[in-house]
């Protein structure tokens, strides 16, 4: 897309410079979408964490990843969350349900996942926003988001489009893009967690977690 080829003076106060583009031989104001924050939208910093297919545990109720804000000032805007089934390991499957939930305090244990740069001369993630897979302790559970189920078993269609669509999408559309940037915002202290609550280990998945922080 071009720039703007010129610009007007705003005098008013103390005056300002005001973009400007020529259109059908007029300038014309230029005009920059921005959120309820006042950034210009895909000003933030973006970032994702790369869950690779993880095995399933049969144990009901495991958590198996937390995101979470324990900075003071920095806000995460979640905007993708896409839960990948694996169908190339061969298994006989289950259907599992599953619940994404907010949490009231940081995941401890597991693993660190390291946040991945989608431009790599941006900041690198601050260190009080965290995330792990497998956590064994913390991540307590708040306000539940969503529950669904996805079936296990590789050859079973609906787990085969998924996976070929790149997943479920578990952000809801309404809030999430291109309708909206808005996604799932984590404040000061907030986080998310995704847990199985099917009790087995028929099955493998893994996510890819998109955010944004400002």
């Amino acid at each position: 897309m071009a720039l703007p080829n010129d610009s007007i003076l705003v005098t008013p106060g103390s005056g300002a410079t005001v973009a400007t583009h020529l259109i059908n031989g007029k300038e014309c104001q230029v005009i920059l979408n921005a959120d309820e924050f006042g950034h210009i939208l895909g000003s933030r910093d973006t970032y994702w964490y790369n869950i690779p297919s993880q095995v399933h545990v049969a144990s009901a109720n495991t958590i198996h990843w937390d995101l979470f804000n324990a900075d003071a000032a920095l806000l995460v805007r979640v905007i993708s969350i896409r839960q990948i089934p694996d169908i190339v390991t061969a298994v006989t499957g289950v259907a599992f349900s599953w619940k994404l939930a907010r949490t009231t305090a940081v995941g401890t244990g597991g693993s660190a996942l390291t946040a991945l740069l989608a431009d790599l001369s941006q900041t690198a993630l601050d260190a009080d926003i965290t995330a792990r897979s497998k956590p064994t302790g913390g991540a307590t559970e708040g306000v539940i988001l969503r529950n669904y189920t996805i079936h296990s078993e590789e050859t079973n269609s609906g787990t085969i489009i998924l996976a070929s669509m790149g997943g479920l999408e578990l952000i809801p559309q309404a809030i999430a893009p291109p309708n909206n940037e808005h996604g799932i915002l984590l404040r000061q202290n907030q986080g998310l967690r995704c847990v199985q609550i099917t009790n087995s280990a028929a099955g493998n998945t893994g996510w890819l977690i998109v955010f944004t922080v400002e």
